[in-house]
């Protein structure tokens, strides 16, 4: 029988979430302030990083990390009464972090239509067209 002994300094695997929300009608788009200011320390502790796009009404964030992290992650997003519709565009198991520099970094979609447009995406497609447009977002750390 093989050992199934974890080793201690084995990489753990990581996952990825590519997942949409409306800012809830409670809401102000001010509220985008809180939620970086929480997200930052709970996934700097947690080994998540990110990116998360806000056009004024809808997020699309992507999150990347350990995958029991992002999974609960995704649980507390969903729970959150600050967003409303939560939609996960993409999930999937993932090779090496594509976010080395921040844990949570935060840009405002300069184009509505454009992220109207990927909201529409699903599964891979989703995925392409969000890492596609992720150069051409000013993103703040």
């Amino acid at each position: 029988m093989p050992d199934r002994t974890p080793t201690p300094n084995a990489p753990v695997p990581l996952y990825e979430f590519l997942y949409w929300s409306q800012l809830a009608d409670s809401q102000s788009p001010t509220a985008i302030g809180q939620i970086l200011a929480r997200a930052r320390p709970f996934n700097a502790s947690n080994g998540i990083t990110g990116l998360l796009v806000f056009d004024g009404q809808r997020f699309c964030q992507h999150l990347e990390g350990p995958a029991a992290a992002v999974e609960a992650l995704m649980g507390r997003i969903a729970a959150d009464d600050r967003h409303s519709e939560v939609r996960i565009a993409y999930e999937g198991p993932l090779a090496e972090r594509r976010y080395h520099r921040f844990d949570m970094g935060y840009a405002q979609a300069e184009d509505p239509l454009e992220m109207e447009q990927l909201a529409m995406l699903r599964g891979d497609a989703a995925l392409r067209q969000f890492l596609a447009l992720r150069p051409s977002f000013d993103i703040q750390t």
